[in-house]
């Protein structure tokens, strides 16, 4: 080998080990940077006429695993749905409360229960009727707020999913920017590696909403698609399109045309339908689930509720002719088993029996349609009252109650199957989170930074530092003596 040949290798392989160095350098550096990804250094021989010239740079290349990637895009999705259906559940579960809570839907039916059996061992007490009186209004109010959350809880949903969809609309366009530079710089031969990690982790943050999966093009480009097979990137970025409400009431629902649905380009992915390209992961899945179905389906049991306590007291007062309104009315009238949808919301007490809408309390026990007092001692239409309330009658199918149960019992048996649908929503979210976050450890092992491995590399680069100087130093003395020559 020649003095210059030996000095080309030493040179070259000096260049390498510096460049080797100044990314695993990076490499620790960047350790803990969320999305970061290792580099490696891509080395080959140089040879030059059939001969060896040292060694060369192909190029600098981010760690990847795409199979792991894509599942643990898919686990954290599934997750992200889980999540804020178990959100939600645990919301309306809280909002009833448990039986033994004093503010529970369950106490109300007991206060009013009680009080009605109070009242008919001492009909004449003007407190106890009072009492009654204000525990029927506790129950009716406690119906009315918790319908009004159902609809918050929708209103609020949709007003995520816009939020959602007008950030995804942004992030698709900085990634087709992205994909634009991406592709200029490796047509360029210059490192986009940094530009790649920018577009993964903006490609995570959609998954968490839509689960997309990644389509290779041409010079480093990605396209996305839907699980579901609906292309966001192609080439360019799509728009998502939906429209956010202004007002969500019990009876304006996705069905009606009333609320908006998703689409993309004219193809429906709205979550929830039976299309084939139906979006079924993600947060966005989620809460559509919120606004189309568990919070439409909580309202349902709280109307079947409502429509059970006004039936019971419905035709049962010898003082009202058949079909007038009994005791609790929906918005004063008679129930319409046509227009039960929003029932909890408009069920109120009888103005007859109420001071403050110019009724008369005696009326609890003399009749709603009574027009002067009767014997104080009377308790018989107490007595009605009390056995309508505690009968055992078949629920409402709204309720999702079977059998035949009092009014108490109806309540506890929603309140029950709110609380079971949490359970069940918690531990589905445990399965989907312990998934998604072994996916993320083996994603992390594939590409994460191994601090002490990069350390260990570098002490390698410093020795073959080391030793390509020491080529040159020789090559020098060698040119030295025989210029002295």
């Amino acid at each position: 080998m020649s003095i210059s040949s030996a000095l080309l290798n030493a040179t070259s392989g000096l260049s390498a080990a510096s460049r080797r160095a100044d990314v695993l350098s990076n490499n620790v550096a960047n350790a803990l940077t969320p999305g970061f990804a290792r580099r490696d250094v891509h080395v080959s021989e140089n040879v030059v006429n059939g001969r060896g010239a040292g060694v060369q740079i192909n190029g600098i290349t981010r760690a990847t695993d795409q199979a792991v990637t894509t599942d643990r895009r898919l686990a954290e999705s599934a997750s992200s749905r889980d999540q804020v259906v178990t959100n939600a559940h645990t919301t309306f579960n809280s909002a009833l409360g448990e039986p033994d809570d004093a503010f529970s839907l369950f106490a109300q039916y007991q206060n009013f229960e009680s009080s009605l059996r109070s009242l008919s061992q001492t009909p004449e007490s003007q407190a106890l009727q009072s009492q009654t009186l204000d525990t029927a209004r506790a129950l009716v109010s406690n119906l009315h707020d918790l319908s009004a959350q159902a609809q918050s809880a929708r209103l609020r949903a949709d007003g995520q999913i816009a939020q959602q969809v007008s950030t995804i609309n942004d992030t698709l366009k900085q990634i087709e920017s992205l994909n634009s530079a991406i592709s200029a710089a490796t047509a360029g031969g210059r490192d986009a590696t940094a530009l790649e990690d920018q577009r993964k982790v903006l490609i995570d943050q959609i998954s968490e909403s839509i689960p997309v999966r990644e389509v290779r093009r041409d010079r480093g480009k990605v396209d996305l698609i839907t699980e579901e097979g609906v292309f966001l990137i192609a080439g360019k970025a799509q728009e998502i399109e939906f429209t956010g409400a202004n007002t969500v009431g019990p009876n304006e629902t996705l069905a009606s045309g009333d609320l908006s649905g998703l689409s993309v380009n004219g193809v429906v992915i709205t979550p929830g339908g039976n299309g084939t390209f139906a979006l079924r992961q993600g947060s966005i899945a989620g809460l559509f689930a919120v606004r189309d179905e568990i919070a439409t389906g909580f309202q349902a049991k709280l109307d079947g509720l409502s429509r059970d306590v006004i039936e019971r007291f419905q035709d049962i007062d010898p003082t009202l002719s058949s079909g007038d309104p009994g005791l609790f009315t929906d918005s004063g009238s008679a129930l319409d088993p046509t227009a039960e949808t929003g029932l909890a919301a408009r069920i109120s007490i009888n103005a007859a029996v109420d001071p403050e809408q110019g009724g008369a309390i005696w009326r609890l026990r003399d009749g709603l349609g009574a027009t002067a007092q009767g014997p104080a001692g009377n308790a018989d239409i107490i007595a009605t009252f009390l056995d309508a309330l505690t009968g055992l009658k078949a629920p409402p199918a709204g309720t999702g109650a079977s059998g035949f149960l009092s009014a108490a019992n109806i309540a506890a048996n929603v309140t029950s199957s709110i609380g079971q649908a949490r359970l069940t929503s918690e531990t589905k979210l445990a399965a989907s989170s312990a998934r998604a976050q072994s996916l993320f450890e083996a994603e992390q092992r594939a590409t994460a930074v191994d601090t002490d491995l990069e350390l260990q590399k570098l002490l390698l680069i410093e020795q073959a530092f080391a030793a390509n100087a020491r080529v040159i130093q020789a090559a020098d003395e060698l040119l030295t003596r025989l210029i002295e020559l």
